[in-house]
């Protein structure tokens, strides 16, 4: 499993340079490749008997962290299910999960040292941490479900700006809203194949409210903005799904306008950054036969 994760590493970097090349080239994101999920959210494509659906979300990039916390929260989803007469309730398991992040200064690039999903530094277990809320509704035979998000979020980076030796660490406490929908076009599937493709598109608000790095802990060095996320997999009748997960920002990490001095130092001026994350998830309904 161990092997598995760092070839899905090393995968996923890959695409991401190869994507941020295109982005580059063109001068502006492709439609298609905005297309799914917040972090693969279990909104049923099956049919339930009630159409409402209330779950923690939790999540964590790091291998053990992350499916420690999915494990918990799949364990409070199970009663709310029982409570609420579902006869689904979808725990996750993350595959492979990988934060990729390119910054430049003034077209250089600022080296950044990513957190090693199976490594045991604090900085590598607890960073992408998310908990929160999500409601959902997806009617019996829809085509089409949708929900809502709340969640807490914790992420660190480790920069080493031009001209530095050693890299800083920055740590940011953010509020995440957001809202999302599934589309199973070819659900009649499920009743002669049990399979069918599912999508997903997302949207969320990311209002960072705290947060320390080497030059204090002023949160206007930092923007908020939005983040869209898609997904494509297939969903697997009434057992689950399995989906490749991407989501990006479409905000710059610091605040270009930001000073420290009233005017005379902007020391992030000419900041630019690409920031996205890639995972590979299970979904299993362990009320399925």
């Amino acid at each position: 499993m161990k092997k598995l994760g760092q070839k899905l590493h090393s995968l996923f970097c890959t695409l991401g340079e190869k994507y941020w090349c295109v982005v580059e080239q063109s001068g502006r994101l492709s439609v298609a490749m905005i297309a799914v999920l917040l972090s693969c959210c279990a909104v049923p494509a099956y049919s339930q008997k009630n159409p409402w659906s209330v779950g923690i979300h939790t999540k964590g990039s790091h291998f053990l962290v992350g499916n420690a916390m999915e494990y918990a929260g799949s364990l409070v989803n199970i009663l709310i299910a029982k409570a609420m007469y579902n006869d689904m309730s979808l725990a996750e398991y993350s595959l492979g999960d990988v934060h990729y992040l390119r910054m430049t200064d003034n077209g250089e690039r600022i080296a950044y040292h990513m957190a090693n999903p199976y490594g045991y530094k604090a900085y590598d277990l607890f960073n992408g941490i998310e908990t929160g809320i999500k409601v959902g509704w997806h009617g019996v035979e829809s085509p089409v479900g949708i929900y809502l998000y709340g969640a807490y979020g914790f992420d660190q980076y480790k920069l080493r700006f031009l001209g530095e030796e050693d890299y800083s660490k920055h740590k940011l406490h953010s509020l995440k809203v957001g809202v999302g929908i599934r589309v199973s076009p070819l659900h009649y599937l499920l009743d002669e194949y049990d399979w069918c493709p599912i999508f997903e598109l997302g949207s969320v608000y990311v209002n960072n409210f705290a947060y320390d790095g080497p030059y204090g802990g002023d949160k206007a060095q930092i923007n908020n903005g939005l983040r869209t996320s898609y997904a494509i997999g297939v969903q697997l009748g009434n057992k689950g799904s399995v989906a490749f997960c991407m989501d990006m920002a479409h905000y710059d990490m610091f605040n270009r306008n930001y000073t420290p001095d009233g005017g005379f130092w902007y020391p992030y001026a000419n900041f630019k950054s690409n920031d996205m994350n890639f995972s590979l998830r299970l979904t299993y309904n362990v009320f399925g036969d």
